[in-house]
């Protein structure tokens, strides 16, 4: 019953107002690369930097629930709420129930994990399909079956082929896998198939049927070197920003990675039965490396080639800091540390639940479309700089002939004399005054502006305004 109502709060959480805030570039991408056949989509999907398996759950749902704001995002809802159970089962699996319903409670109210599971965006499947795979290879450690082995290759490669940022967590997890069958085989003396080394050959079937996408990701991954990535250098004000960003309290957040941490120091003292559940210091070590793994990889990388860290990339990781956190304090006093554990995360991280739900934005494409509508002519045309938010405005104009998408301030100006009105969106302040000059004279002010990205926002021109 407890379980019932955690899943009911975290349906509602998240089920409330899909439609609350426009569709943002990335969701408009997403509905783009989905809306035509099947090869378009892959052929559409291979030449970005993410693997298919979003697009081809919005591909199938489209045709019958249509593509709506909601119904785009109502996909993300599902596997929100499934992640929700998910985090229970693992919990449970790891340390009991009591630690899988503190679990499941934690990520129910977290505002992270909340707004991902309301974006028509792969984030929510990468957590739902990390989850899956945590848990089959904690119960093939335990106990290997046909049927768990079978069910972890197909979660691994569903986990590989929702995000690219689940080779570092899959990775992660395979090392510590082969690093246990190793050890069985030194101890035993004796080659033989462990349960950790069921559990790798499981893993290796998941690595093969992801191999044909991950060659193609290795293609474009140096094409993205070559031509840069707009992520920021991770310096110590990024990292707290994406520490407040998962928790929505720093205070939060520190108290859950201190206990994740300290699950550690409970491999030292692990007894043979962790609260009446056979329990393992396996479970601990592969749930600590499906964690870590993510953030401490990516942030690596970040300092010594190119910055890839960003907090909705670690999705997949924050619930493992739930459980690892949850387990911890369920260990250390279980009378009262969950209870407490859980109203702490609430308060503390209210004021950005009660804003997520309520009050937090997307760019406002949907406003500045309306606005455009109101204010254009018979016969009048758009310019939209940049051009890569062409599918944003594409899916609430829905017509590509209304607007033609510039990339360059010298196609701007090569084409002003043939529109009336400018788009400019994600633009700097030095962006914003080169492209003005390039259409035309500006009035005082801008014909309308909505809430978007850069010094810019959504800034609707029209040319030949009096000063």
């Amino acid at each position: 019953m407890v379980l019932a109502l955690i899943l009911a709060v975290a349906a509602l959480l998240r089920f409330q107002n899909l439609d609350r805030t426009s569709l943002w570039y990335d969701e408009a991408v997403s509905w783009s690369q989905s809306k035509g056949t099947f090869t378009e989509l892959l052929t559409a999907v291979a030449a970005d930097n993410y693997p298919p398996l979003h697009n081809i759950l919005l591909w199938l749902t489209m045709p019958v629930a249509g593509d709506s704001e909601a119904a785009l995002r109502l996909p993300s809802v599902f596997l929100g709420v499934l992640a929700v159970w998910l985090i229970y089962l693992t919990g449970k699996s790891m340390a009991g129930n009591t630690t899988g319903l503190l679990a499941a409670a934690l990520l129910t109210v977290s505002p992270f994990h909340i707004w991902y599971s309301t974006e028509a965006r792969m984030y929510a499947l990468l957590a739902a399909c990390g989850l899956a795979f945590l848990l089959l290879v904690l119960k093939n450690l335990e106990r290997p079956s046909t049927w768990r082995l079978t069910g972890l290759a197909i979660a691994g490669a569903l986990f590989l082929y929702s995000h690219i940022y689940a080779l570092l967590g899959f990775a992660s997890v395979g090392v510590i896998c082969a690093i246990l069958a190793l050890t069985g085989i030194l101890k035993s003396g004796r080659l033989g198939l462990s349960n950790a080394g069921l559990t790798c050959l499981a893993m290796a079937a998941s690595v093969l049927a992801f191999l044909p996408w991950l060659i193609i990701l290795a293609l474009r991954a140096r094409s993205v070197a070559e031509e840069g990535f707009w992520i920021a250098y991770p310096d110590p004000a990024f990292l707290i920003n994406i520490a407040f960003n998962m928790a929505g309290s720093l205070t939060v957040f520190w108290v859950l990675a201190g206990l994740a941490v300290a699950s550690l120091l409970t491999i030292l003292h692990l007894p043979g039965r962790y609260f009446g559940k056979p329990q393992s210091a396996d479970a601990i070590l592969v749930c600590f490396a499906y964690t870590a793994g993510p953030p401490l990889l990516a942030y690596l990388y970040s300092i010594f080639v190119q910055p890839i860290l960003f907090d909705r990339y670690l999705i997949a990781a924050w619930p493992g800091v739930i459980l690892l956190a949850s387990a911890t304090a369920q260990r250390l006093a279980p009378r009262v540390a969950p209870a407490a554990l859980l109203a702490l995360a609430i308060w503390l991280s209210y004021p950005e639940l009660k804003f997520t739900l309520l009050e937090k934005i997307r760019p406002e494409w949907r406003q500045i479309a309306q606005d455009y509508r109101a204010l254009k002519g018979e016969g009048d045309h758009l310019l939209l700089y940049k051009g890569f938010a062409a599918p944003a405005l594409s899916y609430y104009l829905r017509d590509l002939n209304a607007f033609t998408a510039v990339e360059t301030v010298d196609e701007l100006g090569q084409r002003a004399e043939n529109a009336r009105w400018l788009l400019i969106v994600h633009a700097s302040s030095e962006e914003m005054r080169a492209a003005e000059e390039a259409f035309g004279p500006r009035g005082n002010s801008p014909a309308a502006r909505r809430f978007g990205w850069g010094a810019s926002g959504l800034t609707l021109l029209e040319r030949g305004q009096a000063e």
